[in-house]
């Protein structure tokens, strides 16, 4: 019973840094943050909760109380009475520990939701390999992968962050045929295992491969699976208004 207490009490304690990693793997870096092995995951989060605790210290002073080592030690020990000591301690102040514990787990989320949001706005994600995601298809699909120093591909007049549409062209197969599909990237979903699922696009038009014309397509979406495309051409549009009440696209160069 001991040792059951002593392990929820570790992942407790750990919880800072296990929500500052959902907000910083969320969305579309959501299948980074599961880890299944314990140890990985103490590794992982036990830096973050130590810093996370050091930057709460001001609540609990706010609170009149300190961070008692000792008690802490107690509560995860395999000798009876200092685990009964630091139990009985802890059940006097047990409303005000959950309430620090949900006000620093919530800023824990948010920290590492806003620390994610900074690093795409400022693309130091794309430019900086250590802060890289591991979702290439969000890289790809945005053409952040030209930030890349091994992509070898130089902008002249625009930068990655001009980006406002993506244009799929997917080599598809449906059958026995094969189609080209074309039209303007909606949304992507990643499988469990990281790789590419489907792709959601709008503006739809398609055309036999041995055929001239496109049709349109009707319906507002229409989902390709990943496993039924042969291949995919991507061009990245630049929205501008021209001035005259309309707006003009270019592909970035």
């Amino acid at each position: 019973m001991e040792i059951a207490l002593g392990a929820l009490i570790i992942i407790i304690l750990l919880l800072p840094g296990i929500c500052f990693r959902k907000g910083y793997f969320s969305e579309e870096f959501s299948n980074q943050y599961t880890i299944k092995d314990f140890f990985q995951l103490f590794v992982n989060t036990f830096i973050p909760s130590i810093v996370l605790y050091l930057i709460a210290l001001p609540i609990i002073l706010i609170f009149g109380y300190k961070y008692n080592i000792s008690t802490l030690i107690g509560l995860i020990s395999s000798n009876d009475t200092l685990f009964v000591k630091s139990v009985d301690k802890v059940g006097k102040f047990q409303n005000e520990i959950l309430l620090f514990q949900f006000i620093i787990n919530s800023i824990s989320f948010l920290i590492g939701y806003q620390l994610k949001n900074h690093f795409i706005r400022k693309s130091l994600d794309s430019t900086i390999e250590f802060f890289r995601y591991k979702n290439i298809w969000h890289y790809v699909l945005s053409a952040k992968f030209i930030n890349f120093e091994r992509s070898q591909i130089s902008l002249n007049n625009n930068t990655v962050e001009d980006v406002d549409i993506t244009y799929v062209d997917a080599l598809v197969a449906v059958g026995e045929k094969v189609f080209i599909y074309n039209g303007m990237l909606v949304d992507y979903q990643l499988a469990t295992e990281g790789h590419l699922d489907f792709l959601i696009i709008k503006d739809v038009q398609r055309k036999q491969i041995d055929k001239r014309r496109y049709k349109d397509v009707n319906g507002h979406v229409i989902i390709l699976k990943y496993e039924n495309i042969i291949n995919l051409n991507l061009t990245f549009i630049e929205a501008e208004e021209d001035g005259f009440g309309g707006v003009s696209f270019r592909p970035i160069s």
